[in-house]
């Protein structure tokens, strides 16, 4: 199923809209990664050299990459990274992210690599961060910097899973009868996992 522009941008604020604010990105952060954006500016290198470094030393990662194509790949992150530490942060950004999900679905990364990696970034993050910053400042960036990733992977999961739905709905299979079928088999396992 491909997605218009404009439906991108439904998905992304439809989920959005699930998020509680409390917990989702929001102004104060956008705030903190502005005001730390020249820190976050000096540390790309390190990050995208790093990143690709981890990805291209792992045979499983390793094997989602075409021959050459480093090169490209790191552009496309330096790019991504560029647009994340300028913003803004509105719903063109997030319908992006979406986006971003379905390209990385569509080149067989898996959602566990995607969420790994950007586990790594906001490690880096938070280690580069503590290293040149005071602790209090560190601490701002990291928690804003925390933010961002839990809602983008958030919302890019969720539509991963809804495309995911939809497509089996499109094959003729019933996802909300295999649905229920999952929620029962793992309701067994946890009665099964209580008697042990």
């Amino acid at each position: 199923m491909h997605l218009t522009l404009s439906e991108y941008f439904q998905v992304a604020q439809a989920i959005w809209d699930t998020l509680p604010p409390a917990t989702r990105f929001g102004t104060q952060d956008a705030s903190t990664i502005e005001t730390y954006r020249s820190h976050l500016q000096g540390w790309e290198d390190w990050i995208i050299n790093g990143f690709y470094d981890t990805l291209f030393s792992h045979p499983a990662t390793r094997s989602v990459f075409r021959e050459g194509e480093r090169a490209m790949r790191e552009q496309v992150l330096r790019v991504w990274y560029r647009r994340t530490i300028a913003g803004p942060f509105d719903l063109e950004y997030f319908a992006w992210q979406v986006l971003v999900g379905r390209v990385h679905q569509h080149r067989g990364i898996s959602r566990s690599q995607v969420l790994v990696m950007w586990g790594w970034i906001t490690e880096q993050i938070w280690q580069l961060s503590h290293l040149s910053l005071p602790l209090d400042e560190a601490d701002q960036l990291s928690r804003a910097w925390v933010r961002l990733a839990n809602s983008v992977q958030a919302m890019a999961a969720a539509e991963r899973l809804e495309a995911y739905l939809q497509a089996m709905e499109q094959s003729g299979a019933s996802p909300r009868i295999l649905q229920s079928a999952a929620v029962s088999w793992l309701e067994e396992q946890s009665k099964d996992a209580g008697h042990n």
